[in-house]
Protein backbone atom coordinates (compact mmCIF):
# COMPACT_ATOMS: atom_id res chain seq x y z
CA UNK A 1 0.00 0.00 0.00
CA UNK A 2 1.38 3.10 -0.93
CA UNK A 3 1.11 6.25 1.04
CA UNK A 4 -1.86 7.95 -1.20
CA UNK A 5 -3.75 4.98 0.14
CA UNK A 6 -3.48 5.73 3.46
CA UNK A 7 -4.55 8.85 3.52
CA UNK A 8 -7.62 8.29 1.38
CA UNK A 9 -8.37 4.92 3.40
CA UNK A 10 -8.20 7.27 6.81
CA UNK A 11 -10.60 9.07 4.91
CA UNK A 12 -12.98 6.56 3.94
CA UNK A 13 -12.86 3.47 6.79
CA UNK A 14 -14.97 3.53 9.84
CA UNK A 15 -16.23 0.92 11.74
CA UNK A 16 -19.54 0.01 13.72
CA UNK A 17 -19.10 -2.81 15.49
CA UNK A 18 -23.17 -3.40 16.89
CA UNK A 19 -24.00 -7.08 15.17
CA UNK A 20 -27.74 -7.43 16.03
CA UNK A 21 -27.78 -11.32 15.74
CA UNK A 22 -31.43 -12.20 16.23
CA UNK A 23 -32.56 -9.62 13.45
CA UNK A 24 -29.47 -9.32 11.13
CA UNK A 25 -27.87 -5.74 11.59
CA UNK A 26 -24.69 -4.12 11.12
CA UNK A 27 -21.20 -5.03 12.04
CA UNK A 28 -19.17 -3.11 9.05
CA UNK A 29 -16.20 -0.91 8.14
CA UNK A 30 -16.54 1.47 5.71
CA UNK A 31 -13.96 1.98 2.22
CA UNK A 32 -10.95 1.10 0.72
CA UNK A 33 -9.38 -1.41 2.27
CA UNK A 34 -11.68 -2.29 5.07
CA UNK A 35 -13.24 -5.86 5.62
CA UNK A 36 -17.38 -5.96 5.26
CA UNK A 37 -18.47 -7.64 8.82
CA UNK A 38 -15.59 -7.87 10.75
CA UNK A 39 -14.89 -4.15 11.96
CA UNK A 40 -11.90 -1.55 11.46
CA UNK A 41 -10.30 0.37 14.10
CA UNK A 42 -10.54 3.66 12.40
CA UNK A 43 -12.61 6.68 12.55
CA UNK A 44 -14.20 9.13 10.69
CA UNK A 45 -11.98 12.52 10.60
CA UNK A 46 -13.26 15.58 12.27
CA UNK A 47 -16.26 17.00 11.06
CA UNK A 48 -16.65 14.61 8.15
CA UNK A 49 -20.14 12.60 7.93
CA UNK A 50 -20.82 8.83 6.47
CA UNK A 51 -23.38 7.78 5.10
CA UNK A 52 -23.86 4.07 4.53
CA UNK A 53 -25.93 1.54 3.17
CA UNK A 54 -26.28 -2.33 3.89
CA UNK A 55 -28.47 -5.03 2.56
CA UNK A 56 -28.49 -8.90 4.26
CA UNK A 57 -30.62 -11.60 2.76
CA UNK A 58 -31.02 -15.10 4.35
CA UNK A 59 -32.94 -17.98 3.05
CA UNK A 60 -33.50 -20.28 5.41
CA UNK A 61 -33.02 -24.24 5.52
CA UNK A 62 -36.80 -26.19 5.84
CA UNK A 63 -37.09 -29.63 7.04
CA UNK A 64 -40.90 -30.35 6.41
CA UNK A 65 -41.77 -31.52 9.84
CA UNK A 66 -42.83 -29.61 13.15
CA UNK A 67 -39.86 -27.03 13.32
CA UNK A 68 -41.06 -25.45 9.83
CA UNK A 69 -44.67 -24.42 11.75
CA UNK A 70 -44.89 -20.67 11.65
CA UNK A 71 -40.65 -20.82 11.12
CA UNK A 72 -38.40 -18.74 8.37
CA UNK A 73 -38.74 -18.65 5.07
CA UNK A 74 -36.40 -15.57 4.30
CA UNK A 75 -35.44 -12.58 6.43
CA UNK A 76 -34.02 -9.18 4.13
CA UNK A 77 -32.84 -7.00 6.54
CA UNK A 78 -31.58 -3.20 5.30
CA UNK A 79 -29.78 -0.45 7.69
CA UNK A 80 -29.30 3.20 7.07
CA UNK A 81 -26.95 4.38 8.90
CA UNK A 82 -25.19 8.19 9.42
CA UNK A 83 -22.36 9.13 11.20
CA UNK A 84 -19.91 12.20 12.08
CA UNK A 85 -16.63 12.25 13.15
CA UNK A 86 -16.57 14.48 16.75
CA UNK A 87 -12.91 14.73 16.83
CA UNK A 88 -10.29 12.79 14.56
CA UNK A 89 -10.62 10.14 17.09
CA UNK A 90 -14.12 9.61 18.43
CA UNK A 91 -16.70 9.25 16.11
CA UNK A 92 -20.75 8.86 16.73
CA UNK A 93 -23.23 7.14 14.44
CA UNK A 94 -26.86 6.35 14.10
CA UNK A 95 -28.69 3.57 12.40
CA UNK A 96 -32.35 2.86 11.50
CA UNK A 97 -32.64 -0.70 10.66
CA UNK A 98 -35.61 -2.51 8.42
CA UNK A 99 -37.01 -5.95 8.31
CA UNK A 100 -38.88 -8.12 6.06
CA UNK A 101 -39.51 -11.30 7.60
CA UNK A 102 -41.33 -14.02 5.45
CA UNK A 103 -42.53 -16.98 7.17
CA UNK A 104 -43.12 -20.48 5.90
CA UNK A 105 -46.95 -20.23 6.58
CA UNK A 106 -47.08 -16.93 3.45
CA UNK A 107 -47.24 -14.85 6.40
CA UNK A 108 -45.11 -11.47 6.22
CA UNK A 109 -43.41 -9.54 9.37
CA UNK A 110 -41.77 -5.94 7.78
CA UNK A 111 -41.56 -2.53 9.66
CA UNK A 112 -38.39 -0.62 11.37
CA UNK A 113 -36.00 -2.26 13.73
CA UNK A 114 -34.74 -0.84 17.01
CA UNK A 115 -32.59 2.40 16.45
CA UNK A 116 -28.93 1.88 17.65
CA UNK A 117 -27.17 4.50 18.72
CA UNK A 118 -23.16 4.15 18.53
CA UNK A 119 -19.90 5.93 19.61
CA UNK A 120 -16.60 4.77 18.82
CA UNK A 121 -13.10 5.58 19.95
CA UNK A 122 -10.34 5.07 17.86
CA UNK A 123 -6.20 4.84 18.53
CA UNK A 124 -3.06 3.58 18.02
CA UNK A 125 0.14 2.21 18.70
CA UNK A 126 3.87 3.09 16.83
CA UNK A 127 7.57 2.95 17.82
CA UNK A 128 7.89 6.61 16.97
CA UNK A 129 4.38 8.18 19.88
CA UNK A 130 3.99 4.93 21.45
CA UNK A 131 0.09 4.46 22.32
CA UNK A 132 -2.00 7.28 20.85
CA UNK A 133 -5.44 8.56 20.09
CA UNK A 134 -6.10 8.64 16.23
CA UNK A 135 -5.37 11.85 14.40
CA UNK A 136 -5.28 13.23 10.66
CA UNK A 137 -2.54 12.39 8.52
CA UNK A 138 -0.07 14.96 7.86
CA UNK A 139 3.09 16.61 6.26
CA UNK A 140 5.02 14.23 8.94
CA UNK A 141 3.83 10.96 8.62
CA UNK A 142 3.32 11.49 4.99
CA UNK A 143 6.89 11.50 5.30
CA UNK A 144 7.65 8.92 7.50
CA UNK A 145 5.33 5.95 6.19
CA UNK A 146 7.71 3.66 7.61
CA UNK A 147 6.22 4.62 10.48
CA UNK A 148 2.48 4.97 9.86
CA UNK A 149 2.06 2.33 7.70
CA UNK A 150 2.85 -0.28 9.97
CA UNK A 151 1.70 0.62 13.50
CA UNK A 152 -1.13 -1.44 15.45
CA UNK A 153 -4.60 0.47 15.25
CA UNK A 154 -7.00 -0.22 17.73
CA UNK A 155 -10.79 0.88 18.46
CA UNK A 156 -13.22 0.93 21.08
CA UNK A 157 -16.75 0.78 20.41
CA UNK A 158 -19.99 0.73 22.60
CA UNK A 159 -23.97 1.23 21.49
CA UNK A 160 -27.00 0.94 22.70
CA UNK A 161 -30.60 0.10 20.80
CA UNK A 162 -33.48 2.16 21.71
CA UNK A 163 -36.83 0.13 21.56
CA UNK A 164 -38.18 2.21 18.94
CA UNK A 165 -39.27 -1.55 16.50
CA UNK A 166 -42.12 -3.05 15.26
CA UNK A 167 -43.39 -4.91 18.11
CA UNK A 168 -47.11 -5.72 17.03
CA UNK A 169 -46.88 -7.12 13.52
CA UNK A 170 -50.39 -9.68 12.82
CA UNK A 171 -50.77 -12.88 10.99
CA UNK A 172 -53.51 -13.40 8.48
CA UNK A 173 -55.93 -14.35 10.94
CA UNK A 174 -55.33 -10.52 12.65
CA UNK A 175 -53.28 -12.65 15.64
CA UNK A 176 -49.78 -10.42 16.84
CA UNK A 177 -46.93 -12.45 15.94
CA UNK A 178 -44.42 -13.62 18.23
CA UNK A 179 -41.44 -11.46 18.90
CA UNK A 180 -38.76 -13.66 17.35
CA UNK A 181 -41.16 -12.76 14.12
CA UNK A 182 -41.47 -9.24 14.93
CA UNK A 183 -38.65 -6.56 13.61
CA UNK A 184 -38.09 -4.49 17.09
CA UNK A 185 -37.00 -6.68 20.40
CA UNK A 186 -38.68 -4.33 22.36
CA UNK A 187 -36.31 -3.72 25.32
CA UNK A 188 -32.70 -2.27 25.36
CA UNK A 189 -29.58 -3.98 24.24
CA UNK A 190 -25.79 -3.29 24.86
CA UNK A 191 -23.00 -4.11 23.28
CA UNK A 192 -19.28 -3.75 23.72
CA UNK A 193 -16.41 -4.23 20.98
CA UNK A 194 -12.71 -4.27 20.94
CA UNK A 195 -10.82 -3.87 17.49
CA UNK A 196 -7.64 -4.45 15.80
CA UNK A 197 -5.96 -3.76 12.64
CA UNK A 198 -2.38 -4.00 11.24
CA UNK A 199 -0.97 -4.04 7.85
CA UNK A 200 1.39 -7.22 8.02
CA UNK A 201 2.69 -7.00 4.17
CA UNK A 202 2.82 -4.84 1.15
CA UNK A 203 -0.87 -4.49 -0.05
CA UNK A 204 -1.71 -7.00 3.06
CA UNK A 205 -3.84 -6.38 5.73
CA UNK A 206 -5.37 -8.07 8.90
CA UNK A 207 -8.38 -7.10 11.10
CA UNK A 208 -9.96 -8.61 14.22
CA UNK A 209 -12.45 -8.08 16.91
CA UNK A 210 -14.09 -9.19 19.45
CA UNK A 211 -17.65 -8.40 20.80
CA UNK A 212 -20.71 -9.39 23.22
CA UNK A 213 -24.02 -8.08 23.43
CA UNK A 214 -26.74 -8.17 25.98
CA UNK A 215 -30.48 -7.50 26.15
CA UNK A 216 -32.33 -5.88 28.82
CA UNK A 217 -35.16 -8.14 30.65
CA UNK A 218 -38.74 -7.91 29.65
CA UNK A 219 -41.00 -9.28 31.88
CA UNK A 220 -44.52 -8.95 30.46
CA UNK A 221 -46.62 -11.27 29.29
CA UNK A 222 -44.65 -12.68 26.29
CA UNK A 223 -41.72 -11.24 27.02
CA UNK A 224 -38.17 -12.69 27.91
CA UNK A 225 -34.64 -12.16 26.94
CA UNK A 226 -32.92 -13.05 23.95
CA UNK A 227 -29.86 -15.07 24.71
CA UNK A 228 -26.19 -12.96 25.25
CA UNK A 229 -24.17 -12.89 21.93
CA UNK A 230 -20.10 -13.28 21.86
CA UNK A 231 -18.62 -12.91 18.36
CA UNK A 232 -14.97 -13.06 17.36
CA UNK A 233 -14.83 -11.92 13.73
CA UNK A 234 -11.26 -12.16 11.57
CA UNK A 235 -10.94 -10.85 7.94
CA UNK A 236 -7.63 -10.50 5.38
CA UNK A 237 -7.66 -7.77 3.23
CA UNK A 238 -5.61 -8.08 -0.09
CA UNK A 239 -4.92 -4.76 -2.10
CA UNK A 240 -5.60 -6.14 -5.99
CA UNK A 241 -6.20 -3.15 -7.52
CA UNK A 242 -5.19 0.24 -6.82
CA UNK A 243 -5.59 2.99 -9.59
CA UNK A 244 -5.96 6.50 -8.09
CA UNK A 245 -8.79 8.43 -10.41
CA UNK A 246 -9.99 5.98 -12.25
CA UNK A 247 -13.56 5.01 -12.04
CA UNK A 248 -12.62 1.81 -10.26
CA UNK A 249 -9.84 3.45 -8.41
CA UNK A 250 -9.24 0.58 -6.39
CA UNK A 251 -10.46 -3.36 -5.52
CA UNK A 252 -9.94 -5.74 -3.02
CA UNK A 253 -10.18 -9.12 -2.03
CA UNK A 254 -11.37 -10.23 1.48
CA UNK A 255 -11.83 -13.41 3.28
CA UNK A 256 -13.38 -13.18 7.13
CA UNK A 257 -13.81 -16.16 9.55
CA UNK A 258 -16.73 -15.20 12.03
CA UNK A 259 -17.60 -16.69 14.95
CA UNK A 260 -20.62 -16.28 16.76
CA UNK A 261 -22.08 -18.23 20.31
CA UNK A 262 -25.39 -17.70 21.92
CA UNK A 263 -26.50 -17.86 24.73
CA UNK A 264 -30.30 -19.77 25.34
CA UNK A 265 -33.41 -16.84 25.30
CA UNK A 266 -35.49 -16.97 28.16
CA UNK A 267 -39.23 -16.49 29.07
CA UNK A 268 -40.72 -14.11 30.81
CA UNK A 269 -40.42 -16.07 33.93
CA UNK A 270 -36.70 -16.64 33.17
CA UNK A 271 -37.18 -20.06 31.80
CA UNK A 272 -34.03 -21.39 29.34
CA UNK A 273 -35.44 -21.91 25.87
CA UNK A 274 -33.50 -25.64 25.24
CA UNK A 275 -33.64 -25.26 21.55
CA UNK A 276 -32.17 -21.98 21.28
CA UNK A 277 -28.31 -20.79 21.06
CA UNK A 278 -25.32 -22.57 20.25
CA UNK A 279 -22.09 -22.04 18.34
CA UNK A 280 -21.11 -21.55 14.89
CA UNK A 281 -18.79 -20.38 12.57
CA UNK A 282 -19.03 -18.64 9.26
CA UNK A 283 -16.35 -18.36 6.38
CA UNK A 284 -16.93 -15.52 4.39
CA UNK A 285 -15.51 -14.38 0.72
CA UNK A 286 -15.86 -11.10 -0.36
CA UNK A 287 -14.89 -8.12 -2.21
CA UNK A 288 -14.57 -4.32 -2.26
CA UNK A 289 -15.14 -2.08 -5.23
CA UNK A 290 -14.00 1.78 -4.49
CA UNK A 291 -15.38 4.10 -7.39
CA UNK A 292 -13.56 7.34 -8.13
CA UNK A 293 -11.67 7.25 -4.70
CA UNK A 294 -15.30 8.39 -3.23
CA UNK A 295 -17.75 5.54 -3.35
CA UNK A 296 -16.78 2.50 -1.77
CA UNK A 297 -19.40 -0.96 -2.41
CA UNK A 298 -18.46 -3.99 -0.55
CA UNK A 299 -20.15 -7.78 -1.59
CA UNK A 300 -19.71 -10.62 1.04
CA UNK A 301 -21.26 -14.32 0.71
CA UNK A 302 -21.06 -16.04 4.64
CA UNK A 303 -22.05 -19.91 4.84
CA UNK A 304 -21.68 -21.93 8.35
CA UNK A 305 -18.59 -24.02 7.87
CA UNK A 306 -19.04 -25.42 11.30
CA UNK A 307 -21.75 -25.43 13.76
CA UNK A 308 -22.92 -26.95 17.89
CA UNK A 309 -26.65 -25.98 18.27
CA UNK A 310 -28.41 -26.86 21.37
CA UNK A 311 -30.95 -29.44 20.51
CA UNK A 312 -30.57 -28.51 16.70
CA UNK A 313 -32.83 -30.71 16.11
CA UNK A 314 -35.33 -28.55 17.33
CA UNK A 315 -34.15 -25.35 16.03
CA UNK A 316 -35.12 -23.93 12.43
CA UNK A 317 -34.76 -19.97 11.16
CA UNK A 318 -31.80 -18.66 13.31
CA UNK A 319 -28.18 -18.72 13.09
CA UNK A 320 -26.89 -21.40 12.04
CA UNK A 321 -29.46 -22.87 10.06
CA UNK A 322 -29.32 -20.42 7.51
CA UNK A 323 -28.63 -21.69 3.24
CA UNK A 324 -26.46 -18.89 3.25
CA UNK A 325 -26.23 -14.86 4.30
CA UNK A 326 -25.50 -12.60 1.76
CA UNK A 327 -24.28 -8.68 2.25
CA UNK A 328 -24.33 -5.92 0.49
CA UNK A 329 -22.86 -2.55 1.60
CA UNK A 330 -22.67 1.22 -0.02
CA UNK A 331 -20.68 3.76 2.10
CA UNK A 332 -19.43 7.15 1.31
CA UNK A 333 -17.55 9.97 3.46
CA UNK A 334 -18.60 13.62 2.82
Amino acid sequence: MKTKNLLLTAFLITPVASALAHHGGVSAAFGPGAPVETSSPLTLPKGKFLLYERVEISPFKKFGDSRDDGGNDKSTFTNTLLGYGINDAVSAFVSLPYAKKELIDDNTSQGFGDINLIVQYGFKHGSRDGFSGWYSFDADDTAGKEYTLPEWKYGLSFSTTLPSGEIHNKDKNGDVLGLGSQTGFAVPSYNFTGIASKMFAPHWTWSGDIQFRTFAFNGGSGGGKPGNEFRINNAVMYEAIERKGAPLSRLDLILEANFLDLRKDLDENRVQDDAAGGSLLYLAPGIRFTFNDKVSMGLLYKEVVWKDLNNEDQQQGGEGLEEYRFIATLSSVF
